[in-house]
């Protein structure tokens, strides 16, 4: 995280950012103010002045960097950073493989945000010895987007409390609208080849909390297990709901149609949602939600209703 300059900057700050500052474990010592960060590896990040170069290692993190208002110090992105459009401009420093060393070292990045789920321990040491600081970051759970913006925010030696609250107001009244509603079975495809579902506290199952609705394999070992087709068969849940499993809903409705046993493909249950609002951990997440609400909500009452005709 970022920290001001001088001390007289600091305490101008808000209080809920000197509270940021707290619960992330920043001291700052000395006439030159520096900060130290425990990341999500437990790895203690040291910042000596608010970085001015950052380098995404993640989509999600691009995002989370442009939304804190740092666009312009992002000097480097990770492969499908597509959002917001100016990052798609910004050199790829990071992909399927991992970090572009070469090419992260040439921008000279004096702050590199880093995913856990997608960087080995090993390639956190390289990074260590060719940067002044890298954060990495975990995102499970929608509480992970507002403490995450708090980092980066602090990082960068901004107040990112509005967008916070903007945020939790939203899921707040999300939660309300659809509290109490008929719970829906479905089952939640990331991926066709192999099936492959999420699972535990995971955001996206939040996200199916949240509008009422649950995930038939949310039980299963590891985040993101294969499922049989035998498994799901036995389970035969009423909704298929697809995010990222597709290039679009066309395609997704294509790729189910051989499987009209099932009766969520017989009788057209089947709802796809945009990843970019749901796979991804960010401020667009609380209207992806929404949408997933909508779809569900229409299917709750097409449910309902053919148990009224029998």
């Amino acid at each position: 995280m970022k920290i001001c300059r001088r001390l007289s900057a600091f305490i101008r700050v808000s209080s809920a950012f000197i509270c940021v500052f707290i619960a992330f474990g920043i001291t700052q010592s000395g006439a030159a103010s520096s900060i130290n960060v425990k990341d999500d590896l437990g790895r203690t990040v040291e910042l000596r002045e608010p970085a001015q170069r950052i380098a995404t290692l993640a989509p999600f993190l691009t995002e989370l960097a442009f939304s804190s208002g740092l666009g312009r110090r992002v000097v480097g992105v990770s492969a499908y950073s597509d959002y917001p459009p100016e990052a798609k401009r910004l050199p790829r420093v990071a992909d399927a493989n991992g970090p572009l060393l070469e090419t992260l070292a040439a921008l000279h990045p004096d702050l590199v945000l880093a995913w856990k789920d997608s960087i080995r321990p090993e390639e956190v040491e390289r990074l260590a010895h060719l940067v002044p600081a890298v954060f990495v970051a975990q995102a499970r759970t929608l509480e992970d987007v507002p403490r995450l913006l708090a980092a980066i925010g602090a990082l960068a030696g901004v107040d990112t409390g509005g967008e916070t609250r903007a945020y939790e107001a939203r899921l707040a009244e999300l939660r309300r609208t659809y509290a109490g509603r008929r719970a829906v079975p479905v089952f939640l495809e990331i991926w066709d080849r192999p099936l492959t579902t999420i699972s535990g506290r995971h955001f996206m199952n939040e996200a199916l909390a949240t509008c009422g609705a649950r995930n038939v394999f949310a039980a299963l070992p590891g985040v993101a297990p294969e499922v049989s087709w035998e498994a799901l068969y036995a389970r035969d849940p009423p909704v298929i709901l697809g995010v990222g499993s597709a290039p679009d809903e066309a395609a997704f409705r294509a790729n189910w149609a051989q499987h009209r046993t099932l009766s969520a493909v017989r009788e057209g249950r089947l709802v796809f949602i945009s990843p970019d609002r749901l796979q991804r951990p960010t401020l667009r997440t609380p209207d992806g939600i929404a949408e997933l609400c909508k779809a569900i909500d229409r299917v709750r009452a097409e449910l309902a209703a053919a148990k009224d005709t029998r």
